[in-house]
């Protein structure tokens, strides 16, 4: 008897939510079966210890992330802008469910960082090439201020009042439009 295709985000999906919801400390194989109605045989025909199902649900995460940037994108920018823009919204978009999940999973990160590999990898991949010019250190220090938003949220240390939040991530897209638009007018 051949397992359903579906088998596999339904694991996924069902872990996600046990993380998002009680944390990746109390994702079990057990919890699993009750949450997905997945067999415990059919979840290990997936994934065969709970290392490789917390290294599947980082993958799907970054797809997530991808997607989210994707919807992001800014129409009529030009390419360099519109992926930092996308990047710098995709990073400070609210969403409840995305920082459950991130929070949730950080123990499991904390335990052990090479569940961090395929993150390392997609940001290697994301810099190879790049000369580090001005316009690529701008670049970075947009994302890094979007990252740094992010993860102040996550911990809820320095919160920013909304009206401030609202206008410091209108100008983080305002200089990733004038500094990536700068260097292509250079070239």
């Amino acid at each position: 008897m051949g397992r359903t295709p579906k088998a596999k985000q339904l694991i996924l999906d069902a872990a996600r939510r046990v993380v998002r919801e009680r944390g990746a400390g109390k994702l079990t194989f057990d919890e699993l079966v009750q949450e997905s109605g997945v067999t415990r045989g059919g979840i290990t025909y997936h994934f065969a210890t709970k290392d490789a199902l917390l290294r599947a649900l980082v993958e799907s995460d970054m797809e997530q992330w991808r997607d989210l940037e994707a919807r992001h994108r800014p129409d009529g920018a030009d390419e360099c802008s519109a992926e930092l823009i996308a990047y710098i919204r995709a990073h400070t978009e609210r969403n409840e469910d995305r920082r459950r999940f991130v929070t949730g999973m950080l123990s499991a990160v904390t335990m052990d960082h090479s569940l961090l590999d395929p993150v390392r990898g997609f940001i290697e991949r994301r810099r190879a090439g790049v000369e580090w010019d001005e316009c690529q250190l701008r670049q970075q220090l947009l994302r890094l201020a979007s990252e740094g938003l992010f993860w102040s949220e996550i911990f809820g240390c320095g919160e920013l009042r909304p009206d401030v939040r609202k206008r410091l991530v209108a100008l983080m897209e305002q200089l990733a439009g004038e500094w990536t638009t700068e260097t292509v007018a250079e070239q």
